[in-house]
């Protein structure tokens, strides 16, 4: 019942939020603390999120858009989770968690394979799997940032720096071999990534055109 009243309470927060558009579709970058959600939002959008090295940068619910076929999209940057019973959840998790519930939101799942965020990748790897079982029908987009660090070689040839990457980076990357790698430093990906993003909305968009006509 507390975690009913907790979701709700922040339901509130978010419908006081002036720069949401609760009729639009947003991406949502989702994950552990200080992976580079905040990076990414000031690289993808209008956004100007702080960075910062340290966890729970991210405090609230930071906005930023982007435009795509005439249309203007929302990206959020989210307060990050951590792998616990949701009971434990500090406000700030509940807030990410009631922008998956109660915002028309598409996943992005950003990961940090370097093992530097202050949650290991087996963690992360569980925060995923508990998202995606209570998220099932969301239109999902999986990332692994810092690829200039993570992963030496080029193409398919690519392999993980094991002097960089966390001893269980390779279970990530055989876990989710779709995932796309990023630089935020680098710019690397970050195209693909942008139009992986326009995908998600146009999928979005239809589906919620479709259901208008039912």
């Amino acid at each position: 019942m507390e975690a009913i009243t907790k979701l709700k309470y922040n339901a509130i927060q978010l419908r006081k939020l002036p720069q949401v558009d609760l009729t639009e579709g947003t991406i949502a970058l989702v994950g552990a603390p200080n992976v580079g959600k905040s990076s990414l939002v000031r690289h993808l959008s209008s956004g100007e999120p702080e960075v910062n090295a340290y966890p729970f940068t991210t405090r609230d619910i930071k906005m930023g858009h982007f435009f795509a076929e005439g249309r203007r999209h929302q990206l959020t940057d989210t307060p990050g989770l951590l792998l616990r019973d949701p009971a434990l959840r500090n406000n700030m998790e509940n807030l990410t968690m009631a922008t998956l519930s109660f915002l028309p939101t598409s996943v992005l799942f950003v990961m940090d394979l370097t093992g530097q965020c202050g949650t290991n990748v087996s963690q992360q790897l569980g925060i995923r799997r508990e998202l995606l079982g209570e998220f099932p029908h969301k239109e999902w987009i999986d990332v692994f940032t810092k690829s200039d660090l993570v992963f030496t070689g080029e193409g398919e040839q690519q392999k993980c720096n094991i002097e960089v990457a966390d001893p269980e980076a390779h279970v990530a990357v055989h876990e989710i071999p779709n995932a796309l790698r990023v630089s935020s430093a680098t710019e690397e990906g970050l195209l693909v990534l942008k139009g992986e993003m326009i995908a998600a909305m146009v999928s979005h968009r239809r589906k919620k055109e479709a259901k208008n006509q039912d």
